[in-house]
């Protein structure tokens, strides 16, 4: 498949991560906590390295663009900003100090909020998968087109489902035929885009758009669909402090899921 634009910017992006804080993975060095980010959570010695890490890339890039990021909050780069480069530098940090492998970079690029996404990146930090999807132009793992699934009764289908007291939803309740959490959003939507789990909800408010921004556009473009728990779609502006509920799936069950969520 042909590449767009924004695709080796990215993957520079995440490659440069994964470099710099390989030597981190799993070492108690690597959770010291440095400050409270600008997402107001504690911002962690290999959030703040992997941080670090793509800033020099986007620096050395020449593009002017708005950076959007969990620990720095906003930075404007160059003075004519071309578009918005959100980021979630590590994506599943308790993973990723506790050497629990399934975490990842996801990267969105767009204009101001999350009904604009034009590029979804993702890349798996611990297998080397790369999900990528284009605004209108399908989704992708390792440049092989991916489809959500599809089945639809509740009974059969396969979710991660955030169900911690007192947010605990009816889905969690054995009404599905699996249900798991792997604690790190990104990748969890990009499971669902290409058909292992059928939905992903979580209904905490406490997902932020980095979480979610590169992961929701890359399961729409596999033909699923993403909500908030009261079925309205998703617009939250690329503000580290804003809180959303989430509900992503195939979009054959999505009206029932809504009424367990």
């Amino acid at each position: 498949m042909k590449h767009n634009k924004f695709y080796d910017l990215c993957n520079d992006v995440a490659t440069s991560i994964e470099q710099a804080v390989s030597g981190l993975i799993g070492k108690p060095e690597a959770g010291v906590v440095l400050r409270i980010g600008a997402d107001g959570t504690p911002t962690e010695k290999i959030d703040e390295t992997a941080e670090n890490a793509a800033l020099q890339v986007l620096e050395r890039d020449g593009r002017s663009m708005r950076f959007v990021s969990e620990e720095l909050g906003e930075k404007t780069i160059g003075k004519e900003p071309e578009f918005t480069f959100v980021l979630d530098p590590i994506d599943g940090t308790f993973n990723a100090v506790h050497n629990i492998p399934f975490y990842c970079v996801p990267i969105a690029i767009g204009e101001s909020n999350l009904s604009d996404i034009r590029y979804g990146y993702v890349k798996n930090l611990v297998t080397g998968d790369i999900y990528i999807a284009e605004r209108g132009k399908g989704a992708f793992l390792n440049n092989e087109p991916i489809h959500v699934s599809s089945r639809s009764e509740l009974s059969e289908l396969s979710v991660i489902s955030y169900s911690h007291r007192p947010h605990a939803v009816a889905i969690s309740n054995h009404i599905a035929r699996r249900v798991r959490v792997f604690g790190c959003a990104a990748l969890e939507l990009c499971y669902v885009a290409s058909g292992v789990f059928d939905a992903f909800i979580d209904m905490r408010g406490m997902l932020r758009v980095t979480d979610i921004a590169a992961g929701k556009l890359i399961v729409e473009e596999a033909g699923g669909m993403i909500s908030d728990g009261n079925g309205e779609l998703l617009s939250t502006q690329f503000d580290v402090k804003k809180r959303v509920n989430l509900v992503a799936s195939n979009g054959k069950a999505h009206d029932k899921l809504l009424e367990l969520a």
